[in-house]
This record gives structure tokens, sequence and C-alpha cells, in this order.
């Protein structure tokens, strides 16, 4: 069984989970959006413990990495294309 809690919410902000739940389903309603809430806090504390761990910039991002590639992946579908056309004659 669950700790009963005491805890104090505006009429606003009652009448709108009412809205939603319904005065019957306030405890699970506020019970799952704190666990969502705590799943959340979770996903942002794990996402701080990473951030920097992986480099800015990878030598794959790079605008001159890229242009050497595309110049590489020409020249050899060229090669490909031109030993197709002597296997051919």
């Amino acid at each position: 069984m669950g700790m009963r809690m005491h805890i104090t919410l505006g009429d606003d902000l009652v009448k709108r989970i009412d809205e939603i739940a319904g005065s019957r389903g306030r405890s699970r309603f506020i019970r799952e959006a704190v666990e969502n809430r705590l799943d959340v806090e979770a996903r942002l504390a794990a996402r701080r413990r990473a951030f920097g761990s992986i480099p800015d910039f990878a030598l794959w991002m790079t605008p001159e990495w890229i242009s050497q590639n595309r110049k590489e992946e020409g020249r050899r579908r060229q090669e490909k294309l031109d030993k197709l056309e002597e296997d051919e004659s």
C-alpha cells in the first residue's frame, strides 16, 4: 500500500484535475503526473551526465571531410564505369 500524504493545491488546479480525472480519480492522476515528471527529470539528469562525452565535431562532420568523401565516391564510381566500358569493348 502507498503512503498517504497531505498536499495543498489551489482551487483552480483542483478544478482542472477534476475536469480530466474526476473527483474520484485525483490521486491516480496526481500519482501519474508525479511519475511522469520524475521520468523527465531522470532523463534530463542522464543528458547532463552525458553532455560533453561526444566531441562537438567529429571528423565526419567537417565540410572538408564531406567534400573529400564525395570526390572519392565520384572517383570510385567513375573507375567502375570505365572498367565496365573496357569490359564491353
